[in-house]
């Protein structure tokens, strides 16, 4: 099969305060042979206005809130993707692959809070350790599409957890979606801490979060839709959106049956 160039389509990214603009689009080859990328991110809460909220919130609307954002792809059958630990923090260096792992087995059999039955056929499957970096630049931009998915550590701008790009074709499906983690700002555990304080983040959360955005999920609204874990950012030490709730279920069904 011959291979088509990529076509570049950035979302809007906050990189140290400063919002970067899609790149245009371009393509090369029939319709059918056109391959898209768009990169997307979680962000680590602080003090502005854009990240209130970002803490669990006081009325649990986990189950209550069924709202969602997609964007214009979707996972169809078995999404395969592989593990670069090289860089991974030493405190969470051998738990690491494990959360990962979690994360993608809840968002592909729709595990939530809410005691829901999703019904979704999925397979988020780990194809074994990769010596290939993602395809994730420091500056939030998607470096290429080599037709593998990886998750991997990085450098990352500030206020930026993790960021995930994903490669799709003209049909709406993803052909590979690649995952950066940030190493070098914030701090990560992957089983809660006792007396847990300081900038210290949950990785299985933020991974849920990247997940949901390979299946074709945007963010939705940090204040009025506090308890998805679509919304925007996540707060240190937060982990109640480790599993989905109904908006991000809901979500997960539309994508699958989207026709964008």
């Amino acid at each position: 099969m011959r291979r088509s160039k990529v076509t570049v389509a950035l979302a809007i990214a906050l990189a140290a305060g400063l919002a970067v603009a899609p790149a245009a689009p371009e393509s090369t080859g029939t319709a059918d042979e056109q391959v898209f990328v768009v990169g997307q991110a979680i962000y680590a809460a602080d003090d502005d206005a854009q990240y209130a909220g970002a803490s669990a919130p006081a009325e649990d609307t986990a189950c209550t809130d069924s709202s969602y954002a997609l964007k214009t792809w979707k996972v169809s059958g078995t999404y395969n993707w592989y593990y670069n630990g090289d860089g991974a923090p030493a405190a969470v260096a051998s738990t690491a692959l494990a959360a990962i792992t979690s994360s993608g087995d809840t968002v592909a059999k729709g595990l939530n809070r809410c005691g829901i039955t999703s019904g979704l056929t999925t397979v988020y499957k780990y194809a074994g350790t990769e010596k290939i970096k993602p395809q994730v630049a420091s500056d939030l931009t998607c470096t290429g599409n080599d037709g593998k998915s990886v998750t991997g550590w990085g450098a990352l701008p500030p206020k930026v957890l993790a960021y995930t790009c994903t490669f799709f074709n003209a049909k709406g499906v993803v052909i590979a979606s690649d995952a950066l983690i940030d190493n070098v700002v914030y701090t990560w555990f992957t089983a809660k801490p006792a007396n847990c304080a300081g900038q210290l983040y949950d990785l299985e959360t933020t991974m849920t979060h990247e997940r949901l955005h390979t299946a074709g999920l945007a963010h939705v609204d940090q204040v009025r839709n506090a308890a998805q874990t679509m919304t925007p950012s996540s707060a240190p030490c937060d982990t109640s959106r480790r599993l989905l709730g109904a908006g991000d279920l809901a979500g997960l069904k539309a994508a699958g049956t989207s026709k964008k």
